[in-house]
């Protein structure tokens, strides 16, 4: 049986690859904030066939908290097969506006937690030589971006973990892969003005970007995946 972890999983994203997960009959560890959201996407992944589904509230801009989270599916499992990367918040910030102290939350949670919890699990899969590590990005992670400059620096730093990761691992058969969505509409994007959700990536685009780390053969790692969107959004 694999084991997944989810970061962000109560909706979204991280519950579209929860459930893509679940239909590969694989177990999964949801992991997020709110209790709520999580018992509802363990239920839905209880019925589209996950092996199990447990529920894990945690704080991840914590790094205590997210060393307690490996530990336990550690304890929990044995080891972790597939970790998906995938909570995160948005801050606004340049260089001539922003609060500075927002963006040390900022990078707690998109750049810090997903390196602790990499720190944590992947040395059981070095020793088991087997596992996959998807990280979920941005296309602020390739491109400069005008307004919110500190969001982008957090999926740079990302990105930088990600592919340096992808080296070392390599060689003892482990995938790490970052998928740089552009805009997907979730509610974090949804409330923006001026945008068009029916020409934004769904969360299920991402899913599958995911699975497709997770299913290809062992030989194969699709290192770097980028999803645009076909047509611009503010149209």
């Amino acid at each position: 049986m694999t084991v997944a972890l989810v970061t962000g999983a109560g909706r979204g994203i991280g519950r579209a690859v929860a459930l893509a997960l679940a239909r590969e009959k694989q177990g999964v560890i949801l992991a997020a904030r709110t209790t709520s959201e999580l018992d509802h996407v363990a239920a839905e992944c209880r019925a589209n066939g996950a092996a199990f589904a447990d529920v894990r509230a945690v704080d991840l801009a914590e790094g205590a908290a997210v060393d307690a989270l490996a530990a336990w599916a550690l304890d929990a499992h044995g080891a972790v097969d597939v970790l998906v990367n995938n909570a995160g918040v948005f801050a606004a910030g340049s260089a001539v506006d922003g609060d500075p102290d927002a963006w040390a939350h900022l990078f707690a949670v998109n750049t810090l937690a997903p390196m602790r919890l990499m720190r944590r699990l992947a040395p059981k899969m070095v020793e088991r030589e087997h596992g996959t590590i998807v990280n979920i990005g941005s296309i602020a992670a390739i491109e400069g971006m005008k307004g919110p400059g500190a969001y982008a620096a957090s999926k740079h730093g990302l990105r930088g973990f990600t592919l340096s990761s992808y080296e070392r691992l390599r060689e003892h058969g482990i995938k790490v892969v970052l998928v740089n969505p552009a805009y997907v509409n979730t509610p974090m994007v949804a409330g923006s003005t001026g945008v068009r959700l029916d020409r934004l990536l769904s969360p299920e685009d991402v899913a599958s970007a995911v699975m497709l780390a997770v299913t290809t053969s062992p030989a194969c790692c699709p290192s770097e995946i980028t999803l645009r969107l076909t047509r611009r959004a503010d149209a």
